[in-house]
C-alpha cells in the first residue's frame, strides 16, 4: 500500500553550476533484488536488481545480506552522493564523486564495488556505531546511540527537480515504549547539502542528529544567525585524503550540542519535530574545497544563505 508522508519539502539552496559544465541534477535511487533466495549464510542471491519507488523492508532483512544495492536508498547531485543504511543503524554514508554523472543506479548490486577507488569515485566514509553522515539517533541513558530496530518503509523519488528519500521507522525503542519516526532527506541539483525534516510520535525519546568523530580530526563550528554548524576536516576519507563533513542546525531548535560516544551531536528541544541539514566535501571532487580554510569559508557561506530563508527562529527549553 502506498504511504503518504506528511513532511513538507524543506528549504533547498539554489543550484550551482555542475562539475565540468555538466548540467546540475538530483536523483534518488532504491535498487532492490527481486526473486532471490536467502542462503544458509543469510545472503540473498539468484535474483535480479530493479529500481523501485517504494519498498517495505522484510522482517528477515539482515545487515550486509545483499537484498538492497548499497544497503539502502541513496540520493545524489552532480556534486556528491549519500546513502542511508536501511536497517537498525538508520544513518547516512558518503560516496565521493570524481565525475558529475549519476552513479547510484550502477553500483552495489550484490557486491561491494564501491570500496575501491574508481573513475567515478568511491565510498569515502567509515560510520561504525556512530551517527554517520548526519544520522538521526537517540540519547539513551546519557549516551548517543543509533536508532535501533524497527519496521521500515522507504520511498525514493523526484519532486520536481529535487531528489527525496522518505523513510518511516515504525516501533523503534523509545522512552519506555515504541516510537515512530518519519524522515525526509532531500537534495537539489548543484548542491552538496541534504536537508532533513523528521516527525516522531508515540513514546518519543530525546532525539539527536550528528556526525562521526574520527580521531585526529580538526573540529570546526560557526554561524552567527539562526543557522549554526559543526563539523570536522582532515584525513578521514577511506581514500586516505582530506574530507570535510558538516551538520547545520537552527540555534533555536537546539537543547545542546557536543561530543558523545564517537559522534558530534545536537539534541533537539522538540524531539517530535526535527529540522537540520548536512553536507560533505571530498578533496577529489572537482569543485570541492581543498583546504580547511576553504571548507570553513564554504560552510560559513552556506549557513549565511540558510539565514536568508524566511522562517521562524524558534525557542528551546530542555526536556524534563
Amino acid at each position: 500500500m502506498k504511504r503518504i508522508f506528511w513532511l513538507a519539502m524543506p528549504l533547498l539552496l539554489a543550484a550551482a553550476p555542475g562539475q565540468d559544465g555538466t548540467p546540475p541534477f538530483a536523483r534518488a535511487t532504491l535498487n532492490v533484488q527481486q526473486g532471490g533466495t536467502r542462503g544458509a549464510d543469510g545472503k540473498v542471491n539468484g535474483g535480479s536488481f530493479a529500481q523501485v519507488e517504494s519498498f517495505d523492508v522484510p522482517a528477515d532483512h539482515q545487515i550486509h545480506d545483499q537484498l538492497i544495492a548499497f544497503e539502502g536508498p541513496g540520493w545524489e547531485s552532480d556534486k556528491v552522493a549519500y546513502r542511508l543504511y536501511l536497517d537498525e543503524r538508520n544513518v547516512p554514508d558518503i560516496y565521493g564523486k570524481r565525475q558529475p554523472g549519476a552513479i547510484l543506479p550502477k553500483i552495489g548490486m550484490g557486491h561491494d564495488d564501491y570500496h575501491t577507488l574508481a573513475d567515478w569515485g568511491m565510498d569515502v566514509f567509515q560510520v561504525d556505531q556512530s551517527l554517520g553522515m548526519g544520522g538521526i539517533g537517540v540519547l539513551r541513558d546519557g549516551k548517543v546511540t543509533q536508532l535501533g530496530r524497527s519496521a521500515i518503509h522507504a520511498e525514493a523519488r523526484s519532486i520536481g527537480t529535487t531528489a527525496a528519500v522518505d523513510v518511516h521507522n515504525a516501533g523503534f525503542p523509545g522512552a519506555g515504549g515504541a516510537a515512530d519516526l518519519k524522515t525526509r532527506y532531500a537534495i537539489s541539483p548543484g548542491s552538496r547539502v541534504t536537508m532533513v525534516t523528521a516527525a516522531a510520535n508515540g513514546a518519543v525519546p530525546r532525539m539527536v542528529a550528528g556526525l562521526t568523530l574520527h580521531d585526529g580530526m580538526t573540529q570546526v563550528k560557526g554561524g552567527t544567525g539562526r543557522w549554526r554548524y559543526f563539523g570536522t576536516w582532515g584525513r578521514q576519507s577511506l581514500a586516505k585524503d582530506d574530507l570535510g563533513i558538516v551538520l547545520f542546525y537552527r540555534a533555536g531548535d537546539a537543547v545542546q550540542a557536543g561530543t558523545n560516544n564517537g559522534s558530534l551531536f545536537v539534541e533537539f528541544c522538540d524531539p517530535a519535530r526535527i529540522r537540520y541539514a548536512f553536507a560533505a566535501a571530498w578533496v577529489q571532487e572537482p569543485d570541492a574545497p581543498k583546504t580547511l580554510d576553504a571548507f570553513k569559508a564554504w560552510a560559513d557561506a552556506t549557513a549565511a544563505g540558510m539565514d536568508k530563508q524566511k522562517e521562524g527562529a524558534g525557542t528551546c527549553k530542555r526536556p524534563e
